[in-house]
């Protein structure tokens, strides 16, 4: 079985960065980093299944409101009949509630994907860093 504590120098003994580094120390820090990846798109899963699940809620409130919005037209309607530019600009204004708190969900649901993003460049750039060391250590 190999010595896996020899020190690892470079060919032309050239200081290095991975000069103070053991083999072990090379692999645990890419086990770590693996590990961490395997975290990360674990909860970049995890993000999307809130995402999908923020997502049908919103579509539940946004049918409910509909719903609830149609019912009291129709009941405001019926009882002010005799106001109809009353009853147009409360409706308007309900429109608007609804449409703010429409664009406040889809707000919500960008910041996840920007976070979603921010975890992927995170995960591509320790796969970057991985790759980068285990390159270095293959050319020494």
């Amino acid at each position: 079985m190999a010595n896996n504590n020899i020190m690892i120098n470079s060919v032309n003994d050239a200081p290095s960065e991975f000069d103070d580094f053991t083999v072990e120390d090379l692999e645990r820090d890419k086990r770590e980093r693996e590990e961490k990846v395997k975290k990360l798109e674990a909860e970049i899963e995890e993000l999307m299944k809130e995402k999908t699940a923020m997502k049908e809620l919103l579509d539940k409130l946004k049918k409910a409101e509909n719903e609830k919005l149609e019912s009291k037209s129709k009941a405001s309607i019926a009882k002010r009949t005799m106001k109809p530019k009353t009853e147009m600009a409360r409706l308007q204004h309900d429109l608007i509630s609804s449409m703010n708190a429409g664009e406040e969900a889809n707000r919500e649901i960008e910041e996840l994907r920007g976070e979603i993003e921010g975890l992927k460049g995170e995960k591509a750039a320790l796969e970057a860093d991985s790759d980068r060391k285990i390159s270095e250590l293959e050319r020494k």
